[in-house]
């Protein structure tokens, strides 16, 4: 706001608003203080020092006395008070407000030959804060016409000097961002090459004829990287960057949001070459037949940024950049080839992207130069170029917190962990000894098969509880997988059932434990028979080709009956592996009990190097 009134741009619209407000604090002043003509003498002067007939209150009982016996001199009468004047010089007050009858008895009947001065007199009041005395003079009716044009000044003020296109457009110059500064989206910055190419030599261009570039749309996950490659865009042109989020555009008054289309184009026009950025550009929502006056101005605010946007020139050299995390929220006129013709995907970093991620965020801390930022990819998975730096934060975070010197792979862990499983571990006081056994031999099992059947990369295995879950097994691999063959994804079956079947071999008994796992296993081995074609009696068939109507008249028997089959199979086969190594099953288990968790390498060193993974489980 203060730069705003210091902008030399705004100094005519400062002072003729400070002009308005000037003339209305002078007229209310002159109809304050302008006295009434022809009035007397002695009830302006009562009105005037009506403070010293305040200082004292009396009741009727004396003004009737004063009265009867002539000490009275003057009496002022007013709605709510009688000033009274005595011979002897004397001043009072009396409330007459509920007494007014009686009053006029008292003055009619009983009144002497010496009889005192009686007139009306204004709404005197006794003495108050200025304020409040100020507000009791002015004229009601002034008021009504007075509140009114402050509040109108008010809001003109507010929306001519915090919505010009300075305060309403966050503009920078030259944005110091550059391709490089954002990892993980190689093949979204090699689709923007030819914007770069356009916004350094938009002439170039025109004399080959081709058509600029207007409109590109970046789509993707919230935190992978969009508002930061379009100021590497900018950046890597040298061009001004101008951003502003769709939902700008909206505003209580009608109106306002076209205008600042027009304010924001016009701006934009003035610092040509540049780049327009619009975050979240599905909150200008879309298009619609309604009738009310929202529905009205969105439909207006749409149509000013079409015709902004079909405005351009060969050399305006102005691109518009949006932001959003689904097209289909856009209007479809947006998307059209000559506006917001091209849609640029922005995927979640894989983990080679994830390493480097890790590496530069935590570059800037201090740390203790042993941290494996490839482990801590692994362990990333699915998360965003934000998240990471997110996680990077709260480590530092965790590292100040315990006083540490720096920052080292253990607060990393620590940090991941808890985002990934819920939490920090909790007291094993309420396990009895039997459940602890239990907990680690499920784990063991779990542990035991994936690293048998090569599912992925054993980090850690621990028996202490995070939020619902016993106990935890973490797998995670060293590149991020898209395609499964039916070897992998029976692989991964084994894994999820290889704590049920440790129990079954160890503890002769079976506990709720694995339900969570069984329902992953049931939902693997449904869709392998009716998605994948992982069947031999249905064979290369796919349920989910079929019309919504036929796939929910019924459960498909067939299918679950193959399913349960196969899952018995993969059953059989882990239990098969967990017998043969039977030995590293209770060595593993043991070294739980003991130290309750434990790293991928004491699983390595659990399992003899001769044992290979049986046949049925790789059939």
């Amino acid at each position: 706001m203060l730069k705003s009134l210091l902008n030399p741009r705004n100094r005519p619209k400062v002072v003729g608003i400070a002009s308005l407000l000037m003339a209305s604090l002078l007229l209310v002043w002159f109809t304050v203080t302008t006295p009434e003509q022809g009035r007397n003498e002695q009830v302006t002067g009562m009105e005037k020092n009506s403070n010293l007939y305040f200082v004292t209150e009396r009741d009727i009982t004396a003004l009737a006395r004063d009265t009867q016996t002539g000490a009275a001199k003057n009496i002022g009468l007013s709605p709510d008070y009688a000033l009274v004047s005595l011979k002897n010089g004397e001043r009072y007050y009396v409330r007459i407000d509920t007494q007014r009858p009686l009053l006029t008895e008292l003055l009619k009947d009983k009144v002497m030959a010496s009889a005192p001065t009686v007139f009306a007199l204004g709404n005197v009041q006794p003495p108050a804060p200025p304020l409040t005395a100020f507000s009791r003079q002015i004229n009601p009716a002034f008021l009504s016409v007075l509140a009114p044009l402050l509040i109108v000044g008010l809001i003109v003020w507010q929306m001519n000097l915090t919505r010009t296109p300075n305060s309403m457009f966050k503009a920078v110059e030259k944005p110091e961002t550059r391709f490089n500064d954002v990892i993980g989206v190689e093949d979204a910055k090699e689709a923007l090459q030819d914007i770069v190419a356009y916004l350094k030599k938009p002439k170039k261009f025109a004399e080959l004829g081709a058509k600029p570039p207007r409109g590109v749309v970046l789509e993707g996950h919230f935190g992978c990287g969009k508002t930061l490659l379009a100021r590497a865009v900018a950046g890597e042109a040298g061009v001004p960057f101008i951003a502003l989020s769709g939902g700008d555009f909206s505003d209580m008054f009608i109106g306002v949001g076209v205008r600042r289309v027009k304010k924001l184009f016009s701006l934009a026009s003035k610092q040509a070459p540049c780049v327009i950025f619009i975050d979240e550009i599905d909150g200008l929502g879309k298009r619609s037949g309604g009738s009310s006056a929202g529905d009205t101005e969105n439909n207006r605010i749409i149509n000013t940024l079409l015709v902004e946007l079909d405005g351009f020139s060969s050399t305006s050299g102005i691109v518009v950049l949006g932001a959003t995390n689904n097209v289909s929220n856009l209007d479809p006129a947006l998307i059209r080839p000559g506006r917001f013709d091209r849609i640029c995907h922005l995927g979640l970093p894989n983990v080679d992207h994830r390493e480097s991620l890790f590496g530069l965020y935590a570059s800037r801390l201090r740390t203790d130069g042993a941290t494996d930022f490839r482990q801590l990819a692994r362990l990333s998975v699915g998360l965003s170029p934000a998240s990471i730096a997110n996680i990077v934060n709260a480590a530092a975070l965790l590292a100040a917190k315990e006083d540490a010197a720096a920052v080292n792979q253990d607060h990393f862990h620590r940090v991941l962990e808890q985002h990934r499983m819920g939490g920090a571990p909790m007291e094993q006081s309420t396990l009895s000894v039997l459940e602890r056994q239990r907990i680690a031999v499920h784990e063991a099992g779990h542990a035991l098969i994936a690293k048998l059947l090569k599912v992925g990369v054993v980090e850690k295995v621990s028996i202490l509880q995070r939020g619902s879950a016993l106990g935890v097994t973490l797998v995670t691999s060293e590149q991020d997988v898209t395609l499964c063959s039916e070897p992998e994804v029976r692989a991964r079956m084994a894994m999820l059932l290889g704590g049920r079947c440790a129990e079954a071999l160890v503890l002769k008994s079976i506990s709720t434990g694995a339900a969570n796992d069984l329902e992953h296993v049931s939902n693997m081995a449904y869709r392998m028979v009716t998605e994948f074609g992982f069947s031999e009696h249905i064979g290369p068939f796919s349920y989910a080709g079929l019309p919504d109507r036929d796939r929910q008249l019924g459960s498909h028997p067939e299918a679950i009956t193959e399913a349960r089959e196969i899952i018995k199979e993969i059953e059989r086969g882990c239990a098969e592996l967990l017998e043969s190594n039977r030995d590293a099953l209770d060595r593993l288990t043991a070294a739980l009990l003991e130290h309750e968790t434990v790293s991928g390498k004491i699983v390595d060193d659990c399992i003899f190097p001769e044992n290979e993974p049986s046949p049925a489980l790789a059939a």
